[in-house]
């Protein structure tokens, strides 16, 4: 009588990468790890065929499992996420903040300048003012501090010192820069020809003669 007797299979431990291995007649099976595939559960499963990662991010393999590199930008375990660069307000002066894909873009509020509006534009710059006068820079605007004897918004016009009639007894009012003349007609003197001249002063008459 001959006795058959079945060999361990699993006793040279033919399943790799910690799968288990139960013997068959003449052959064994394995049961793999997670992870692993294949007879002998020597092939490490690809988890990033499925290509899992988004935005452009690269894939990169491990046991059981896969990590997504992300792009500049993007975050989340699948690199899903844009980032919001507008999160920590990088816009000052009341602008507005756009997210971008890694960037961020501000619009400006009338009067700043710069990547994150932090610029104060000098609005006298252009030099506004006519007449020598000086430019005091603001916010979206500017004001001039205009020179004696001119006004306007820009110091454009010349105060006319004779529009309050200061020439008195039909004198002739000259207009200058902060400044004007009277033209007095004979007879009168004064800043404003407002003194009669007396003629009497100079004692023209003689001989007890009245001058009238």
């Amino acid at each position: 009588i001959d006795f058959l007797t079945d060999i361990d299979d699993c006793q040279a431990n033919p399943c790799q990468n910690s799968g288990t291995c139960d013997d068959l007649i003449n052959g064994f099976i394995c049961t793999c790890a997670s992870g692993y595939t294949g007879a002998t559960c020597a092939v490490n499963i690809n988890e990033c065929q499925s290509n899992p990662c988004r935005n452009s991010a690269t894939c990169i393999d491990g046991i059981d499992g896969y990590s997504c590199s992300c792009h500049l930008g993007y975050t989340g375990v699948h690199c899903e996420t844009d980032i919001n660069e507008c999160v920590s307000t990088p816009c000052v002066n009341g602008a507005t903040c756009h997210d971008l894909v890694d960037a961020f873009n501000c619009s400006c509020a009338p009067g700043y300048a710069g990547t994150t509006c932090n610029i104060n534009i000098d609005e006298c710059q252009s030099s506004p003012c006519f007449n020598n006068g000086t430019c005091l820079d603001g916010i979206d605007n500017y004001q001039c501090s205009c020179m004696q004897g001119y006004n306007g918004s820009r110091c454009e016009f010349d105060i006319d010192e004779c529009s309050s009639n200061p020439c008195q007894n039909g004198a002739t009012c000259e207009d200058f820069v902060a400044d004007y003349e009277c033209i007095c007609d004979a007879g009168y003197t004064g800043r404003n020809c407002e003194i009669d001249i007396n003629e009497c002063e100079t004692k023209p008459c003689q001989n007890g003669n009245s001058f009238l």
